[in-house]
């Protein structure tokens, strides 16, 4: 098998159609298509069904386990030599796109994995790929020994070697969504390989399906919480409250600043959107740093004792 094709579902019947269409349609190798579910309530699995193929199987979960965990589980019972991770809003815009992909690692023996071009559904490209990590510039650590120039590429559409995904025992399940392909790409890099990016394949990425009518505060905890996993895994203690320290205060000012615009204008307006938004940021990082404080009281206290 050539490619196993990974897609994890969440709400996702209004475009999984669509984006499985498009990879069952794909030309000149031979891929296998893995959709797991976490437990969609929207009839996902429905529409995941109707497309009958002896290359798709599915996996139903009867809970959210959230991104990562749901690609480990796939790749347990895969059998391509490459893993494409793809998001369900997203759509392969040509029909040899995953041929192209294996030709371009083939070509390319110092990337571990590769990222494509994204492209919003009216055409307008998606920013290319990060050069630095979250937080990078106002932290201590020092990645330029590091190979390569690409620091991270985003999950919606990641092509990655089959034994690099093994030797890092695929994504952390700490992480339930969001900041866990940074996660990924920072420890492959600390294996020695580099990121590739494959800019002439296009793919169509809707982005944020599986949130739409979600409040902001949710989303955005969701965020936050993995962006702090994610420093606290990778960066200095001291640097990781200088900068949790730094978003909480200024969540708070634009909290209260969109709070007061939004009750001059209806409910559910963009300032009120933003105000749920920072008072997520601020409220997780409050008690990510009143956590973090009390661990370091008990630290303490377990020290005197000794």
């Amino acid at each position: 098998m050539d490619v196993t094709v990974i897609i994890v579902t969440y709400q996702s019947a209004s475009c999984i159609g669509d984006c499985l269409d498009a990879v069952l349609a794909q030309d000149g190798i031979d891929a296998e298509v893995v959709v797991v579910d976490n437990a969609s309530t929207d009839g996902t699995l429905d529409v995941v069904r109707r497309r009958k193929s002896k290359h798709l199987r599915t996996i139903a979960n009867t809970e959210n386990l959230g991104f990562g965990k749901g690609c480990n589980q796939a790749f347990a019972g895969s059998h391509g030599k490459f893993i494409y991770l793809l998001n369900p809003d997203a759509q392969l815009v040509e029909p040899d796109v995953l041929s192209r992909l294996r030709r371009a690692l083939g070509e390319h023996p110092e990337w571990g994995l590769a990222g494509t071009a994204l492209i919003g559904a009216d055409g307008t490209p998606e920013p290319p790929p990060e050069t630095t990590y979250p937080g990078q510039l106002r932290a201590a650590n020092d990645f330029a020994a590091l190979p390569g120039k690409i620091a991270w590429v985003l999950g919606a559409s990641m092509f990655v070697r089959r034994n690099v995904y093994d030797t890092l025992c695929g994504f952390d399940p700490d992480f339930f969504l969001y900041s866990e392909e940074t996660d990924f790409c920072l420890r492959l890099r600390k294996q020695g390989y580099e990121i590739g990016y494959v800019a002439d394949v296009q793919v169509r990425h809707i982005g944020g399906v599986s949130e739409d009518g979600s409040d902001p505060y949710d989303v955005w905890t969701r965020r936050t919480k993995g962006l702090h996993l994610f420093w606290s895994k990778h960066y200095a203690v001291e640097d990781v409250a200088r900068l949790v320290e730094f978003d909480a205060a200024r969540a708070r000012r634009r909290m209260r600043l969109n709070s007061l615009l939004a009750r001059l204008l209806p409910a559910k307006s963009k300032p009120w959107q933003k105000m749920r938004r920072y008072q997520g940021i601020y409220e997780t990082s409050t008690k990510f740093l009143r956590g973090t404080a009390a661990e370091n009281s008990g630290q303490e206290s377990a020290a005197r004792i000794n």
